[in-house]
């Protein structure tokens, strides 16, 4: 079995500036040292022991992703294009640091401390959750955490979160479909708690901002809760299609995920988009690339959010000085062709 000691000798360096280059010290040894140390690593297929490392520095070389996900029975996860391109990029920024990713799905706070204190992960990225799950999390873990798409923080308290202009994007998509003509607008978001929190209360807000900016009447039941669930879900568009669809000319989605959805169903049913309904969603995701018509939709970098968030969270675990502790990233319009133009 090749040692930390062969290894320095094969690279002609000493045995710490092999453990430096093990770690992704690159601030300490020099970019022509790295590689060739990195080099000799490679060839001679060196596979450190995790565990004897972290017994002896203390340190996992792990970072927790935790996706609050409260409804984790209804299937995989990663089915959301939104988790599986976050899920992607962070695993690539931890892994280009000499770290590793471990993903934990979780159903509240609790579940997620324990997992973090029981692998003693180096540091912690959150993504989603509800404000008793800041609460604990604040309460109960000192290692560097960066929350993604939290929306339930106080001013003055030490967090770091990376989000997005969910209502400024909510309010753009409302006014794109006002002028395209549309009058009669609902927005429609997943509705488990009822109403919504989070992202989905911000561009619920934001949607309503439009409204009432342009004059346009809009009541309570213009925001219609729809179900996580895939058979309710499409219970409920059945009824909704022959009872109250006609009330509106277009339909705002909560994300391009149900969007979509609903357009597939709609088609099976006869109902066609755009000459029937209009509808747009929120992500412009792989989704609304893919469907036809093209969705239109705001569009966010999910990339740029999860560079953002490992960033942010390697700063912290250098105690290094953060210069924002909340980044809003900006979004804006895609003009597809699912929205019919009545003006």
């Amino acid at each position: 079995m090749v040692t930390i000691k062969r290894l320095a000798e094969m690279a002609g360096v000493s045995p710490s500036t092999v453990v430096n280059v093990l770690h992704g010290r690159t601030h300490i040894v020099k970019d022509a040292t790295f590689r060739r140390v990195q080099k000799v690593i490679k060839e001679a297929d060196y596979i450190p022991n995790m565990g004897g490392r972290l017994l002896k520095n203390r340190e996992s070389r792990i970072i927790g992703v935790i996706i609050t996900y409260s409804h984790r029975d209804e299937g995989n996860i990663v089915h959301d294009p939104f988790h599986s391109e976050i899920i992607g990029v962070l695993e690539q920024e931890i892994r280009a640091r000499g770290y590793f990713m471990m993903l934990y799905t979780s159903v509240n706070a609790a579940e997620s401390i324990h997992m973090a204190k029981s692998w003693q992960v180096d540091g912690l990225i959150v993504i989603g959750g509800f404000a008793e799950d800041f609460s604990l999390f604040i309460q109960k873990i000192s290692i560097p955490t960066v929350f993604i798409d939290g929306y339930f923080f106080n001013d003055g308290l030490p967090y770091v979160n990376v989000g997005l202009e969910d209502r400024h994007g909510a309010f753009l998509i409302t006014e794109y479909l006002i002028h395209k003509g549309h009058r009669r607008i609902a927005h429609l978001s997943v509705g488990d708690p009822t109403p919504p929190i989070g992202s989905g209360l911000e561009r619920l807000m934001g949607y309503r901002d439009a409204m009432k900016q342009y004059k346009l009447p809009v009541s309570p039941s213009d925001y219609i809760p729809i179900s996580y669930k895939f058979g309710e879900r499409h219970e409920f568009y059945k009824k909704f299609a022959q009872k109250n669809l006609k009330k509106y000319s277009a339909l705002f989605f909560f994300s391009d995920f149900y969007a979509v959805d609903a357009m597939a169903f709609f088609y099976d049913m006869g109902i066609r988009v755009p000459s029937d309904i209009s509808i747009c969603g929120f992500d412009n995701n792989i989704f609304a690339a893919q469907s036809r018509p093209r969705l239109s939709t705001v569009c966010q970098s999910v990339c740029d959010k999860a560079m953002h968030a490992v960033a942010q969270l390697f700063r912290l675990i250098k105690k290094e000085p953060l210069e924002n502790r909340v980044i809003r990233l900006g979004v804006s319009v895609h003009h597809g062709d699912s929205v019919q133009d009545l003006s």
